[in-house]
């Protein structure tokens, strides 16, 4: 059986801190208040984990699924109303649209 880079509740742990600290630190930019500068360092720290888990290519999935895709909850959907993903592989099959789909994927990818 093939050992996890990195286990799936822990992965799950680190997303949803960072969904739930993004959406804090968004709150209080709203009220004027910016930590932008404080939080900065951590995101360095956690970036650099992941990196050293999933390579470079890993991180900028991740960072890509989180800020871009909002955490995969950007949603878009074609002429007839049905959802069109915003990442798919070679043979056209969405990727990287849930937490899971995420970890699935970064699991799967060769070693950097």
């Amino acid at each position: 059986m093939k050992k996890h880079k990195m286990e799936y509740e822990d992965f799950l742990k680190v997303i949803l801190g960072l969904q739930q600290e993004g959406r804090v630190i968004s709150d209080l930019y709203d009220k004027k208040v910016d930590l932008i500068e404080f939080v900065d360092p951590y995101h360095g720290i956690i970036f650099t984990l992941l990196k050293s888990i999933y390579g470079e290519e890993g991180l900028d999935w991740f960072t890509w699924f989180c800020y871009e895709n909002d955490f995969g909850q950007k949603s878009r959907t074609d002429e007839a109303g049905e959802p069109i993903h915003a990442a798919i592989d070679e043979n056209g099959n969405p990727i990287c649209y849930s937490f899971e789909s995420l970890w699935e994927f970064l699991e799967g990818m060769e070693d950097a």
